[in-house]
Formats: C-alpha cells, sequence, structure tokens
C-alpha cells in the first residue's frame, strides 16, 4: 500500500509540473520514469505511456529529441512486439546509427517471432552503403563483416528471406535482360526516352524493410559479394550453397559448390569451398544409410530400393570428387598463372600414361596445333623421354 500511494503521489506531482512548463525535459523524464515503475498500471504503461512520449517529441524542440528517444526506446523494448518495431522504425528515419542493434532485437524479439526479412534488408543495406562509404557501424565494423552479418541471417532463416529456385531463375533472367538493355549508365525504355539510373535515390526494394518481397540471394552474393570481396570468395560460395542446403535444394547446392571449385583463384578459398563440399556429400550420404537402417512405417520395398540406387550414386559421385583433388588444386595454380610450366607439367604427371587425356588438357595452354608438340617438351622436361617420342603419334 505504501509503494503504491507513493507511485500515485509521484505521478500526481508530476502531472501537475507538466502541465504548467512543458518545454522542459527533465520534467518530461520525471513524467516518463513513472511508467517504469513495478506497479505502474498497465492502462497506464502502455498507451499512456506511448501519447506521452509522443506528445514529449511535439512539445520539446528537436535539439532536446534525444533526451526523449533514449528513454522512449528502453522503455519500447521492455514492450516488445508491434510496438517495438514501430517505436525502433520511426527512430530509425532520425538516427540510423542504432540499425545493427535493430536487426539484433528481429531476430530475437523477447515475445513475438523472429522478423528476419526486415532485418535482412536493413543489413544488405547498410553493407552496400558502408561500401559507398555512406556508412560507418558503431561497432567498427568492415563493409565485409556487415555483409558477412547478412549473410548468418540468410543461412539461419532460408525459407523466410529468399528466392526459390524457379523464382530466383526467373529473376536472373530478367536483371539478365535489363543489364543488356542499359547503355552508358541509361536505361532504355520502349515508350519513353532513356532515363539515367545511379545508385543514389533510386529506389531499391531489396533494401525497403518495409516490402515484404523477398530476395533474390543468388544475384545478392554475386553483386555485392563476388564481385567486390574477390578475396573472400571462398566464405561467399559456401554461404550461398549453405542456403541453398537448408532450402533442400541439393542439386542447386551442387552446381554452387562446382560454380565456386570453378572459378577461385587461391588455394585458401578452394579449400574452403572443397570442405564444404565434401562435407555436404557425407552428410547426405549418412543421411540416407540412416533412413535404410531405421526405415518408416510406410515405406515399401521399391522407396526401399530407391534410396539404394541414389545412394551408390551418391558415393560413386563423392568418391569421383576425392579423386578430383589433385586436378582442381592444379586448377586453381593454372587459373591464377596460366603460363606455370611447373603445374602443366604436374597436370600431365597426374594423368601419368594416359596421354589422350593430357593432350586435352594441354589445348587449354599450347592450343590444339600446338598440343603435341607442348605435350612432347613437357615429358621431356620431366625426364619422360619414351612418352615424348610416342606423344601423340596415332597407334
Amino acid at each position: 500500500m505504501v509503494a503504491q500511494s507513493t507511485f500515485y503521489h509521484q505521478r500526481t506531482v508530476v502531472l501537475v509540473l507538466t502541465a504548467g512548463s512543458c518545454q522542459l525535459p527533465r520534467l518530461w523524464l520525471m513524467y516518463t520514469s513513472v511508467f517504469f515503475h513495478p506497479g505502474c498500471p498497465s492502462l497506464i504503461s502502455h498507451t499512456h505511456a506511448r501519447r506521452t512520449f509522443d506528445r514529449a517529441l511535439r512539445t520539446l524542440p528537436p535539439s532536446l529529441h534525444s533526451r526523449i528517444w533514449v528513454r522512449y526506446l528502453l522503455w519500447a523494448e521492455t514492450k516488445g512486439g508491434s510496438t517495438t518495431v514501430s517505436v525502433y522504425r520511426r527512430y530509425l528515419a532520425v538516427d540510423p546509427s542504432v540499425t545493427e542493434h535493430y536487426t539484433s532485437i528481429l531476430l530475437s524479439p523477447a515475445d513475438s517471432v523472429p522478423r528476419p526479412l526486415e532485418a535482412a534488408k536493413l543489413l544488405l543495406s547498410l553493407a552496400r552503403k558502408a561500401s559507398r562509404g555512406e556508412y560507418v557501424s558503431p561497432e567498427g565494423k568492415s563493409p565485409y563483416q556487415i555483409l558477412g552479418d547478412f549473410l548468418d541471417i540468410v543461412e539461419r532463416f532460408s525459407d523466410e528471406v529468399g528466392f526459390d529456385v524457379d523464382a530466383t531463375i526467373e529473376s536472373n533472367e530478367a536483371i539478365a535482360k535489363a543489364e543488356a538493355s542499359q547503355t552508358d549508365g541509361q536505361l532504355v525504355r520502349m515508350d519513353g526516352p532513356p532515363a539515367p539510373v545511379g545508385s543514389d535515390g533510386a529506389y531499391d526494394e531489396d533494401e525497403d524493410p518495409l516490402s515484404p518481397r523477398k530476395l533474390n540471394i543468388e544475384h545478392i552474393v554475386h553483386k555485392d559479394g563476388l564481385e567486390v570481396y574477390k578475396d573472400q570468395a571462398g566464405r561467399l560460395w559456401t554461404g550461398l550453397a549453405t542456403y541453398w542446403i537448408k532450402r533442400g535444394e541439393f542439386d542447386r547446392a551442387i552446381s554452387t559448390f562446382e560454380a565456386g571449385i570453378a572459378t577461385v583463384l587461391t588455394i585458401r578459398d578452394f579449400t574452403q569451398i572443397f570442405d564444404a563440399y565434401a562435407e555436404f556429400c557425407e552428410s547426405l550420404i549418412n543421411a540416407m544409410m540412416e533412413s535404410l537402417e531405421s526405415p518408416e512405417e510406410d515405406d515399401d520395398d521399391e522407396n526401399t530400393k530407391e534410396t539404394e540406387r541414389e545412394m551408390d550414386i551418391k558415393m560413386k559421385e563423392f568418391e569421383a570428387l576425392i579423386d578430383r583433388r589433385p586436378f582442381l588444386v592444379n586448377d586453381v595454380l593454372l587459373r591464377r598463372n596460366p603460363n606455370d610450366v611447373q603445374e602443366w607439367e604436374k597436370r600431365v604427371a597426374l594423368w601419368g600414361e594416359d596421354d589422350e587425356k593430357a593432350s586435352i588438357s594441354l589445348k587449354a595452354e599450347f592450343g590444339s596445333s600446338d598440343a603435341c608438340s607442348g605435350g612432347r617438351h613437357i615429358h621431356q622436361s620431366i625426364g619422360d623421354h619414351q612418352s615424348s617420342q610416342g606423344y601423340c603419334q596415332p597407334p
């Protein structure tokens, strides 16, 4: 009773003070402190509190708003749900520096479902602004680290954030068509003069947190990741493949791994992609083995045989992947330096006595007309004079 009477006494005193001097932020802070009191009734601590904070912002000059916003945001976080979202959205229009903190609230709300799509779009916008020098992270994160946070959300909430395979293919075709129609930074329209398109001021639905449209993750990773951060290709390719794995699109994930292996230029990136690729294949085989060991009640013999056939195919593909590793490493080193004779010697040595395969490999370096002479030269350089004499000879 004493605490409750003290609470109502404080509220009465503050109401009297604010009625006489609404231009003093100190009195508004005293007033709003009542809403944090444990004995404050819900009728006052919710709707009335929100209206009071809004009235304080309307009454005080903009130079004093920061003092109210600090208390307002703390109050909003205690309420959670749509209240937190609406208050933070308003504040981000004034000060976007708390966006990173807001995304963490969206992903781990106290009493509501996560909002990963909104968080992903906010982080994507920050990553693009940071790469252009328009944003500096208050937490000291680089543009790539912010993009990495975006990828973490994509991997964690793949179904809620990104397109499926069909929508991705359709979006990629539309993007390619739009890029093909651009000339000197202008978008050629069918029914009007060309209109310039720039990064500043142009509306991008991918960066609009209020838009319910999902994202083309594949295009974003290529455009904002691989084309910008070429030294982080391993993390970007594995992140994209993980996105497809989480969506259950295993064929798309495999093609992503293969594309990454075929384009990276460093052993570090190759190792990161290859290890993730091999781990994925192993987990897929293990899952099939477990399903065969513990079949479900509704599984018939035909389903079991189909699973066994798929497992045999996956095991052969996995063995082929492991056998390809020395050749793939050699490919990486040759992409980095196509004129490295030692690596071409290693390529010939990898094929051993298979002169036909070695000849096909050498055509990429020497051309079809010089493949035989180049092969003889490399065989001679590694001391295999017998193979060099018979190289490319008809049977």
